[in-house]
């Protein structure tokens, strides 16, 4: 499907759905689309465009859970 749900659109990009919540609240990813009374959506591409334009990590320190 082109259109995600709020968790599918968080699991496609790998992240819980309270981190995506943050990053809609901080304009880093996309408003949702309305296709519906009451039914909301992320478009996949939208998805991946904003994906694309998050910054990269500079600190390369191994933090301990990546031990």
């Amino acid at each position: 499907p082109r259109g995600l749900n709020r968790e599918k659109a968080a699991q496609y990009l790998g992240i819980s759905s309270t981190l995506f919540d943050k990053l809609v609240q901080k304009k880093r990813m996309p408003e949702p689309m309305a296709p519906s009374d009451g039914r909301v959506a992320w478009d996949i591409t939208e998805l991946d465009h904003a994906f694309e334009n998050l910054p990269r990590r500079t600190d390369k320190t191994q933090n301990s859970w990546d031990a």
